[in-house]
């Protein structure tokens, strides 16, 4: 659970100045380090099944593509689901919840403050994961990535969808327990489903054809895809869909959501 105290209200002159928003950024980002789990299954565990699947497959290749280098956009994709979907989702839910996010709300500040701090927080993290991925892999097996940019545009609109859901499920009226339960469910959903876990060429037809609407399915094709150095424009439309309902979900949070909950 959060336990540390919101940052003090800061005066005027603080909210006029980017000092005040980098000490909030600063103060989530240190809370998000004071909490074993989220650092936990954002650093260690993508490391850890990389490692594990590299040694026990990483030079098998099939087409002429090594296991590894399909599975290194897997990975990527993996950590945005949990950061977005399990990450933003439970410390917007504690927030609200302890009444944290209503302090934010009286404090003389603008609120939006409060929302990029989490994506700065989000992003941050998420890039040092993946650059702690890269170097493994670039040591013990040489990084692909044949097109950085196609490839951080689809992993960027990835981030947007995951941010986008946890903001909703955080925003409910849920308590952080129901919040953390709804998530992992969700997470597994998103992770098993699009191919980020098993490819989807593995899957019997019924099933390949079911989870193609999962949201990060085109996600994960096109960032191996990008990885590999493969045109992924027959992904760009599902991207454009999975951006449109990222939008989608932000606004129904904006809207509709339980923002002072006293659970």
């Amino acid at each position: 659970m959060r336990t540390a105290e919101p940052p003090a209200p800061l005066t005027p002159a603080a909210r006029r100045s980017p000092r005040g928003l980098g000490r909030l950024c600063r103060t989530e980002l240190l809370l998000f380090l004071r909490e074993p789990a989220a650092v936990f299954f954002t650093l260690v565990f993508p490391m850890a099944m990389l490692l594990f699947l590299g040694v026990a497959y990483g030079t098998e290749s099939s087409d002429g593509v090594r296991y590894i280098d399909e599975y290194v956009a897997h990975i990527v994709v993996t950590v945005a689901i949990n950061l977005g979907v399990l990450g933003v989702a439970v410390n917007i839910a504690e927030c609200r919840v302890s009444g944290v996010l209503r302090r934010y709300r009286l404090a003389p500040a603008p609120m939006w403050w409060f929302w990029l701090s989490q994506v700065v927080v989000g992003l941050l993290m998420f890039a040092l994961a993946v650059c702690a991925l890269l170097a493994v892999v670039a040591a013990a097996y040489g990084v692909v990535l044949a097109s950085p940019a196609a490839f951080a545009l689809a992993v960027l609109v990835g981030l947007a969808f995951t941010f986008a859901t946890g903001v909703l499920l955080g925003s409910l009226d849920l308590s952080a327990r129901g919040v953390q339960i709804t998530g992992t469910g969700l997470f597994f959903v998103l992770f098993l489903g699009s191919g980020a876990a098993v490819p989807r060429d593995s899957f019997p037809d019924w099933l390949r054809t079911l989870t193609a609407f999962n949201p990060m399915s085109p996600v994960v094709d096109a960032s191996v895809d990008a990885y590999l150095g493969r045109s992924m424009v027959s992904e760009l439309p599902g991207l454009a869909l999975v951006l449109a309902a990222a939008a989608a979900l932000v606004l129904t949070a904006r809207s509709k959501s339980t923002w002072e909950g006293n659970r």
